[in-house]
């Protein structure tokens, strides 16, 4: 139970309401759908289990609404995020929870590639408890129909998530039920299998984590298929500074590998990185070292450096290149009110040629007073 005390310490030390965004996850080098080291209130997404510490809560992510073919809205991102919300609430010995919006953009980055719409309409279901080990299940849900004007278009996609929690051992299986659709073009996609495993253990205040990741999908109209195996080894370690910062640092060891078969080039550019190119392969080695600190009662300031000290991808042919330019700076900020807290990323000036206008997240390094915070949420913990 030395993970869940640790918990327990780190909620009493910061607000409640601070731990628990997307915003606060990427400012610390995360990603924003949770972390299998850094506790959040948003981890409930990565493993359901986790909602048996994490409960009674409402929490609202700002962005846009979904639109179907609005290309700027394949992908949740800190630069083009997605509006998402739910409530999460216990009854008895069992904790319950309505999730919307929240869509996977694995399966969007898929889709996207295949030339279909991205998914729309999601709904997730929540239902967790305690069985002398704490479990917990997560159930996402989409389906949309177009038949107007001598279209017909369908989609729909189900996966589910089951998670535990056994002393200091965590582990989580997200698995794809189905992933399927068809557009009036004759377009067609089906995801075939999605398996995405991690099981972190604790031991004092060092986490070992291991995750596996294998996918695979087809257009069906051609019958080309995509398949991704991704293996990830990591260690980290949270550091108690003083009693307002804590400072964390992991390592992790990934071994990335897509296989694009087939004519579609658009899954050979979008997942094996090159036209043509029918095979990618990446290993390395990210470290990521973050701090949080209380800096007010009302005020809790974060960022994090993400770098790799060692990387290279290779294409089918073997050639290989040294990954460049992997260092990543975020910060971020909660601004609290009791059990109230509005987080967001702090943006900075991104002017340039190669640059998006309205990007926010990334830029020359000058902080932005017209724009201070971007991937913004708000929080409440009753």
């Amino acid at each position: 139970m030395k993970k869940q005390v640790a918990i327990a310490m780190g909620l009493a030390v910061l607000s409640t309401g601070a731990l628990a965004s997307k915003a606060r996850l990427e400012a610390l080098g995360q990603d924003a759908n949770g972390s299998q080291y850094l506790d959040d209130v948003r981890s409930v997404l990565l493993n359901p289990a986790m909602l048996n510490y994490h409960k009674d809560f409402v929490t609202l992510e700002w962005g846009n609404t979904n639109q179907e073919g609005a290309t700027t809205l394949d992908r949740d991102a800190t630069a083009t995020p997605k509006a998402e919300g739910g409530m999460f609430k216990a009854a008895g010995n069992m904790v319950y929870g309505l999730y919307f919006g929240s869509e996977s953009n694995t399966s969007n980055t898929f889709r996207t590639a295949a030339g279909v719409m991205t998914e729309q309409n999601n709904t997730d279901f929540f239902i967790a408890g305690d069985a002398g080990v704490q479990w917990g299940v997560r159930l996402t849900y989409h389906s949309f129909e177009d038949e107007q004007a001598a279209t017909e278009d369908k989609s729909d996609a189900m996966r589910a998530v089951l998670g535990v929690i056994s002393g200091d051992t965590e582990a989580f299986l997200n698995f794809g039920i189905s992933n399927k659709v068809e557009e009036t073009s004759g377009q067609e996609f089906e995801g075939k299998s999605s398996i995405d495993l991690g099981i972190t253990h604790g031991m004092g205040d060092v986490d070992y984590m291991v995750r596996y990741q294998s996918i695979q999908a087809e257009e069906s109209t051609t019958k080309d298929e995509v398949k991704v195996n991704n293996i990830h080894l990591g260690v980290a370690k949270n550091y108690k500074l003083n009693d307002k910062a804590t400072a964390w640092a992991s390592a992790w060891y990934k071994m990335d590998k897509a296989e694009c078969d087939g004519a579609n080039t658009s899954f050979q550019t979008a997942i094996c990185k090159a036209a043509n190119n029918d095979e990618k392969k990446d290993n390395y080695l990210p470290i990521i070292m973050g701090v949080e600190v209380m800096a007010k009662e009302w005020l809790t300031l974060r960022g994090s450096v993400t770098h790799n000290i060692m990387g290279t991808t290779e294409n089918g042919a073997g050639d290989k290149k040294t990954m460049e330019d992997t260092t990543e700076i975020a910060a971020g900020a909660s601004l609290m009110w009791g059990d109230l807290a509005l987080d967001g990323v702090i943006g900075n000036s991104n002017a340039g040629a190669n640059a998006s206008a309205t990007d926010t997240s990334a830029g020359q390094g000058n902080l932005r007073s017209d724009n201070l915070m971007s991937r913004v949420s708000l929080t409440y913990k009753f």
